[in-house]
């Protein structure tokens, strides 16, 4: 089974690595493999906002789907109301 890991988690791993905390330590704390934390400090470590960022976007994504469903509702109305005449 999958774990999901929160983009907090992965921050707090990413500043624990960057404090000077043994690797071996936060891998152990974060229940990641090496290959994932290194992996996790390539896409993410060049990001100065990251988590903070990430979760605004989350965010506006979240409303833009809302808008999006919406307005299919709405479509959906008006076209069955032009049908029905």
């Amino acid at each position: 089974m999958k774990r999901t890991i929160t983009s907090d988690q992965i921050a707090a791993a990413l500043k624990q690595e960057e404090l000077g905390i043994p690797l071996e330590d936060v891998l152990r704390q974060a229940g990641v493999s090496e290959h994932t934390f290194l992996d996790w400090k390539k896409r993410y470590s060049a990001l100065p906002g990251f988590p903070q960022d990430l979760k605004c976007l989350q965010e506006e994504n979240n409303k833009l789907k809302q808008i999006v469903a919406e307005l299919a509702l709405e479509n959906a109305r008006l076209k069955d109301m032009l049908e029905s005449k």
